[in-house]
C-alpha cells in the first residue's frame, strides 16, 4: 500500500503542476456555465421573453419568418428556436452571428444579440479550446484524462491509515495552528467532497474527446455506435428551395407535444435542413430529429428516441451528465455541480501551495544535514 501511495504521490503531484492553470481555466468556466440559463433569465429576459396577449393566439411559423425577413432583409437565417411555453419569444440565428428575438403575438423586435460578444460565448469557448482553437482543444482533450488521473491518485492519497482516522479526513480544521495545515485540509476535504461529481464530469468529458470511449461504451453495452452525422443532400439545385418553414410543418404532420424546437439550415448546400423536436425528460433527453433536403423536401432520415438503443442512451444522457443539467433532480443538480466545478478550481491553488511548502522544507533540511555531516567528520578526524 506505501507503494502504491507513494506512486499516486508521485503522480498526483507532477501531473498537478504540469495540469494546473489549465484544470483551473475549465474549471471555473464550467462553473460559471452552470447556470447559464438562470444566468440569461436574469439578466437577458428581454431577449428571451414576452408578454402573453389575452385571446391572441401566436402567429404561425410563416408569418413570423416574413416579419424578421422584412426587418432584415440581408440576413441569412440559418437556425430558428423557440419553446412551446406561451411566454417564450422566437429566436433567429444568422450567418452574420446575431440572434434576433421576436415577439410571435405582435411580430415587433425584441432584441438583438452579437453572439460573437455574448458573455457565455466566450465563456463555453474557454472552456472548450483556451480561446486557442485546434491547439486549445488538444490542450483540453489530453487534460480531461489528466484530470482523471489526479481524481483516481488524489482519492488514493485520500484514504486514511485507518478507519478511526476518518472523521479527521473528512473534517476541515478551521481553527488550524499553522495555514499549511488548513491549506492542505482545503486540498484533501474539499477535493473528496467534489470528486464524485468530478469523475463523473472527467468521464463524460473523455466520452466527448476520445473515440476509444465511444467504442468501449459501445462494447459495454453491446450496441452500434449510432451514426449521428447528418445526410447529405441528394443534388445540388438551386432553382428549388425548400424552406425552413416548409421543413417544420411537414415534420410537424409526423410528430407533435414537442418542448422545444430547432431548425437548422447550415450554410453548406450539401447539409440538409434538420427540425428537432425535443420532449420532457427527466434523465435521458429525448429528441425526434428529422433531416430534409433542402432542394426537394425529402425526408432523408429520421432519428427518433423511441428507437433508442443502450448506447444511444448514454450519448443522449452525457450532456446533462456532464453539466449538471438533469430535470430529474432540478436544481439542485446544478448547484451540487456548482460546488464541486468551485472545489476544483481551488484544488490548483492549495496544490501547489503544499507543493511549495515541501519545497522549502526540503532547502531549509538539506543545509542542516549537510552541517551535521561535516561537524561529524570533523569529531572523527
Amino acid at each position: 500500500m506505501k507503494t502504491i501511495k507513494k506512486i499516486s504521490d508521485f503522480i498526483h503531484l507532477y501531473l498537478g503542476l504540469v495540469s494546473g492553470l489549465v484544470v483551473f481555466v475549465v474549471s471555473i468556466t464550467g462553473c460559471l456555465y452552470v447556470f447559464e440559463q438562470e444566468a440569461r433569465d436574469i439578466f437577458q429576459v428581454k431577449y428571451f421573453y414576452v408578454d402573453v396577449p389575452q385571446n391572441q393566439p401566436r402567429k404561425t411559423l410563416s408569418e413570423i419568418s416574413d416579419a424578421i425577413k422584412k426587418a432584415y432583409p440581408k440576413e441569412k437565417i440559418i437556425q430558428i428556436r423557440f419553446e412551446a411555453a406561451p411566454e417564450s419569444a422566437y429566436l433567429y440565428h444568422t450567418k452574420s452571428k446575431k440572434a434576433i428575438s421576436i415577439n410571435p403575438y405582435s411580430l415587433q423586435i425584441a432584441g438583438v444579440r452579437n453572439l460573437e460578444s455574448d458573455f457565455f460565448k466566450f465563456i463555453l469557448d474557454l472552456h472548450l479550446n483556451l480561446k486557442m482553437g485546434e491547439i486549445g482543444e488538444q490542450i483540453i482533450k489530453w487534460n480531461v484524462l489528466i484530470f482523471l488521473i489526479l481524481c483516481i491518485s488524489g482519492l488514493i492519497l485520500w484514504l486514511p491509515k485507518q478507519r478511526k482516522f476518518l472523521k479527521q479526513a473528512l473534517t476541515i480544521k478551521w481553527r488550524a495552528k499553522t495555514w499549511k495545515r488548513l491549506n492542505w485540509d482545503l486540498h484533501s476535504v474539499l477535493g473528496f467532497y467534489g470528486l464524485f461529481v468530478l469523475i463523473i464530469v472527467s468521464l463524460t468529458g473523455i466520452f466527448w474527446v476520445f473515440d476509444s470511449a465511444k467504442n468501449f461504451v459501445s462494447v459495454v453495452t453491446g450496441e452500434k455506435i449510432t451514426k449521428t452525422k447528418a445526410p447529405e443532400n441528394t443534388i445540388k439545385d438551386t432553382t428549388k428551395i425548400f424552406t425552413m418553414e416548409s421543413a417544420y410543418y411537414k415534420a410537424k404532420q409526423r410528430y407533435s407535444g414537442e418542448m422545444q424546437t430547432f431548425i437548422s439550415n447550415p450554410d453548406n448546400y450539401k447539409q440538409p435542413i434538420r427540425v428537432l423536436f425535443r420532449y420532457p425528460y427527466s434523465i435521458v433527453r429525448k429528441q425526434n430529429t428529422l433531416f430534409f433536403d433542402k432542394n426537394t423536401g425529402e425526408l432523408l432520415r429520421e432519428d427518433l428516441y423511441k428507437n433508442y438503443n443502450n448506447y444511444d442512451k448514454v450519448m443522449r444522457s452525457n450532456y446533462d451528465f456532464h453539466t449538471g443539467s438533469l430535470p430529474i433532480f432540478g436544481i439542485g443538480s446544478k448547484i451540487i455541480y456548482f460546488l464541486a466545478s468551485l472545489f476544483a478550481a481551488s484544488l490548483p491553488i492549495t496544490g501547489t501551495l503544499i507543493w511549495w511548502g515541501r519545497r522549502r522544507k526540503s532547502k531549509r533540511i538539506l543545509p542542516k544535514a549537510i552541517s551535521y555531516r561535516i561537524s561529524n567528520e570533523s569529531l572523527k578526524s
